[in-house]
């Protein structure tokens, strides 16, 4: 696999306080929903694992999957406990191929990556495939505003939650992340399988 965009960022990612503030505040939102103690859980966009080191802790196994290889390195040198890492871009292919993703998941969690996804509504399809019955999915990316590209709208993420017949989802901003450049809202969206 080639050089990912995301690879020169992995070896000061854990550094970012923002990218730490944001896992705590994520993790905590998942907790306030969701049981994970003892549950599968696939980590989809996980970057250097932050979010999938806390997600270890409670976990019976975590599946951690992400394009960038070096990110997947980083989160390699952190052997983790319960934790299973795919170098990869997710596709019907892989999950035909890999051992890892052949079971279901308990919990499928896409902390800021899906605003990032060439085709969302492919990807949302794709994952939702890898739930067991009554699976919870559970993103966080940026609200888009207005004026900006950035991001995912509450309108497009619950489009793509109908299309892709999540039951129970609900969609909700609850936090903030602030910059220099000002205070940007995350949406997060939950549904079942």
């Amino acid at each position: 696999m080639g050089k990912n965009e995301w690879d020169e960022y992995a070896e000061d990612w854990d550094s970012n306080s923002d990218v730490q503030s944001y896992a705590d505040k994520a993790y905590a939102q998942l907790l306030k929903h969701c049981d994970i103690d003892g549950k599968t859980i696939l980590d989809f966009g996980c970057g250097t694992g932050v979010l999938t080191n806390r997600l270890s802790e409670k976990a019976q196994r975590v599946v951690a999957i992400d394009p960038s290889t070096k990110m997947i390195e980083v989160l390699k040198g952190k052997s983790l406990p319960r934790v299973f890492t795919i170098s990869n871009y997710l596709s019907e292919r892989l999950i035909n191929e890999q051992p890892e993703l052949s079971n279901k998941f308990d919990i499928i969690v896409a902390s800021s990556v899906c605003a990032f996804l060439p085709n969302y509504l492919e990807m949302l399809t794709l994952l939702k495939s890898l739930l067991k019955t009554n699976g919870t999915f559970i993103q966080w990316d940026w609200l888009a505003g207005n004026d900006s590209s950035m991001g995912l709208s509450e309108n497009t993420v619950q489009q793509a939650f109908k299309r892709c017949q999540f039951s129970d989802y609900q969609l909700s901003t609850p936090f903030d992340m602030n910059s220099p450049k000002g205070t940007t809202r995350v949406l997060m969206a939950i549904g079942k399988n």
